[in-house]
Formats: C-alpha cells, structure tokens, sequence
C-alpha cells in the first residue's frame, strides 16, 4: 500500500466519524507503529490496522446484529448480549469490502483488537494494546502500560490485561472466557502474579 493510499483510508475514515473517535483511530496508529517498530513486526501493516479497528465503533447494537446478520457473521451470545462487542468484526468486514483490504495479518488484528484470547499474533497484540494505552486515553496508569509493551510486548499484554479485567470488575461487566485463559497463559508463562 502506498501512502497515498494511506492517506486515502485516513481521509475516508475522517468523514465517516466524529473528531474525537478519528483522533482515537489516529493515536492508535501511531502508536501501533511504534510498537511495531521496537518489536520488529510491520509498521504498515500496525498503522493500518491501528487507523481502521474502530470503523464501526460508533454504530448502534441494532445496526451492528443487522450488519453481521445481512452478510452471514456468526454473532455469539456474548455479542447478542452486548452487540458492540460486533464492532471488531464488523469493522474487519468492512475493511475487506469497502477499502480493499485482504491482508489476514492486518483483518485479524481488527478483529482481536476489542477482545484478547489464546494465540493472538504480535500484531494482534500490538493492536490490542496501543487501543489500550494511546496517548488520547487519560487515566491512572496510562503510561505504565504503554513502557511495560515497549518492553515487551508479553509484559505489555499481561499489563493491559490487568487493567482491562480491573476496568470491567468495576462495572461488574464479565470478562470473556477466552481473555480470562490468555491472562492465565501469560500469568504461568511468565511467571507473573496475578
């Protein structure tokens, strides 16, 4: 992709969301390029993602079921209980239809980056933390977060997990099954405390 393209994909999404969620989707970027470079993943494909993961985030629950309905999406009960859990996917299917991307590494990246599980990619990874920490995001910890991912990205993973599953305690909102055994993983491979 060229970065006239880029630029493109960046303009696009301008028009189609407010300020404060475009300057989100920018920050992630940046900051997914970054990671990307200090872990020696792909800086492209990391800002791409990083622009594009929230391209359906502002859309309403009954818009995203009618989404993932209308093009044959699998919907979870977790997701029919709380529908904008379907904006990863959504947003994945609508980077593959509407702007033409096809790179698995970039659409998987997009898809996990809302919720963590087993097996994620470092890309994924990568995505999934700087959603958590880019500099937009202001609260306690912030920056924390974001030198323990510049140091690895496990430690990283692990850090924002914490935070993440702290976060939804908070608001007695359940964690997923899945981001629950990767925080587990990382835990015993890391020989972290929970």
């Amino acid at each position: 992709m060229s970065g006239i393209e880029f630029l493109g994909i960046c303009k696009a999404m301008r028009g189609r969301m407010g300020v404060g969620r475009y300057r989100h989707c920018a920050g992630v970027a940046r900051m997914a390029e970054r990671l990307a470079v200090r872990h020696r993943s792909s800086p492209l494909k990391a800002r791409l993602a990083g622009v594009l993961h929230d391209v359906a985030r502002t859309w309403t629950g009954d818009a995203l079921i009618a989404y993932a309905d209308e093009h044959a999406m699998p919907i979870t009960e977790d997701a029919r209980r709380a529908p904008v859990l379907l904006h990863a996917a959504v947003g994945a299917d609508i980077a593959k239809r509407e702007y033409g991307i096809h790179d698995p590494d970039v659409l998987g990246a997009i898809v996990h980056h809302t919720v963590a599980g087993p097996n994620m990619s470092d890309l994924e990874k990568i995505v999934y933390m700087a959603d958590t920490f880019e500099p937009s995001r202001a609260f306690e910890g912030r920056e924390a977060l974001e030198a323990a991912a510049f140091r690895s990205l496990d430690e990283g993973l692990l850090a924002c997990l914490r935070e993440s599953m702290k976060y939804l305690s908070s608001k007695r909102i359940a964690v997923a099954q899945e981001t629950t055994q990767l925080y587990d993983d990382l835990v015993k491979r890391n020989a972290g405390t929970p």
